[in-house]
């Protein structure tokens, strides 16, 4: 079985224009989203063909309007299941919801106080491989949480919130890390870990599966259309597989979000 994935943090509605003329070019067998809108991707999966799965991760509330965020996998081939497993240690089924102004970073780059009131959620999808066996596509977007990062003033713990917040996310991690163990192979996995390769998040991620972004990738947010992109340097972005999958091929593009996309021709 071969197939083309591609895995891209949209930032909500903002540049859906780009991401279907990114879309229409490579067109991709399998799209892992994240900060997807739930609309925009029922539209993108209506125009180009696509099945889709979403779990929500928050919906956003703008004076009467309500918007579903979350990640998406849309995949042209038929899928047989979807699974949606939460590690965000909650059991409130009802998405929590936010209003847009409190989403997005404040000043001096803080982060939003509630944000580990969301659904953080590993979706996976199944789809039928050749020979019976079955492929699964998970991906998710990772809390994310400021450490110290070299050249980043904003990201050194110089508070107990910061130092709190670090140790809620290493839980998170606890419980990601033997979900991901559980899925049976092969498996394709995407997400934006918002924690850079070389840091630990990333690189306990990568101890259980096949890292295919090549080393000399230095970073995956968009200098361009990233509102800091000039001052960071960070790889968050991710395509790991189980190691029973062959990459052919692997490119990084600019130029359709805040982040870079992602696009890689792979072989099970």
């Amino acid at each position: 079985m071969q197939l083309t994935i591609l895995h891209l943090n949209i930032e909500r509605d903002r540049h859906i224009q780009t991401v279907m003329e990114l879309l229409k070019t490579k067109k991709p067998d399998i799209v892992c989203f994240e900060e997807a809108i739930l609309d925009d991707v029922k539209n993108i999966s209506i125009e180009l063909g696509y099945e889709f799965s979403f779990a929500p991760l928050v919906i956003i509330k703008n004076r009467d309007e309500k918007k579903e965020e979350g990640s998406a996998i849309l995949s042209k081939f038929p899928i047989l299941k979807t699974n949606k497993y939460r590690y965000d240690g909650q059991t409130s089924p009802d998405v929590p919801i936010i209003d847009e102004e409190k989403i997005s970073s404040g000043t001096n780059g803080e982060r939003p106080r509630d944000r580990f009131l969301y659904h953080s959620t590993l979706l996976t999808i199944s789809l039928q491989g050749d020979n019976d066996t079955v492929l699964t596509i998970a991906t998710t977007h990772f809390p994310v949480v400021d450490h110290t990062t070299r050249n980043l003033k904003d990201h050194n713990l110089d508070d107990i919130q910061k130092i709190t917040e670090m140790e809620q996310t290493r839980a998170y991690l606890d419980r990601l890390i033997p979900l991901l163990r559980s899925i049976q192979h092969p498996m394709i996995f995407t997400a934006d870990l918002n924690n850079t390769r070389g840091e630990y998040i990333y690189d306990t991620v990568a101890h259980e599966l096949v890292d295919i972004v090549p080393l000399s990738v230095p970073s995956t947010i968009d200098p361009e259309l990233h509102r800091r992109g000039h001052n960071l340097e960070l790889l968050v972005d991710t395509i790991m597989t189980s190691p029973d999958i062959t990459v052919n091929n692997f490119e990084i593009m600019q130029g359709a979000s805040d982040h870079k996309a992602l696009f890689a021709s792979i072989v099970i």
